[in-house]
């Protein structure tokens, strides 16, 4: 016996496909709805994203997958899909983190072109 608690099925890496579909649930203290948005919008073409009504802080996600779709196929998707979920994450902190220096070298790049007036 490992000493490790079994996880819970909502808990990623925990993942189960039955009739074309995996259920997820997402912790938005984790991941933005932003990063939700564009990771979902990536895998579209994988499979289908159904982001359900925030409850608290916790995000219902049903992925509906083509019907031809193999268990190990989707298992695998959703996998790939939690690697571009914490991508999408990271790019939205690292994104809210530089916001203020990217306005400063906007601003001084378009004090130059004659764009904003010098009064």
């Amino acid at each position: 016996m490992s000493g490790n608690p079994p996880l819970p099925p909502d808990v990623p890496g925990v993942f189960a496909f039955q009739e074309g579909v995996v259920r997820l649930t997402l912790d938005l203290r984790v991941y933005r709805l932003a990063a939700v948005q564009k990771a979902s919008y990536r895998f579209a073409e994988h499979f289908t994203v159904v982001l359900g009504t925030p409850d608290g802080h916790l995000l219902p996600v049903t992925c509906l997958f083509r019907p031809d779709t193999r268990e190990a196929e989707a298992l695998n998707a959703v996998r790939r899909y939690f690697q571009e979920l914490l991508d999408q994450e990271l790019r939205e902190q690292i994104g809210e983190e530089t916001r203020s220096v990217r306005a400063l070298i906007l601003a001084q790049a378009f004090s130059r072109t004659g764009l904003i007036r010098q009064d």
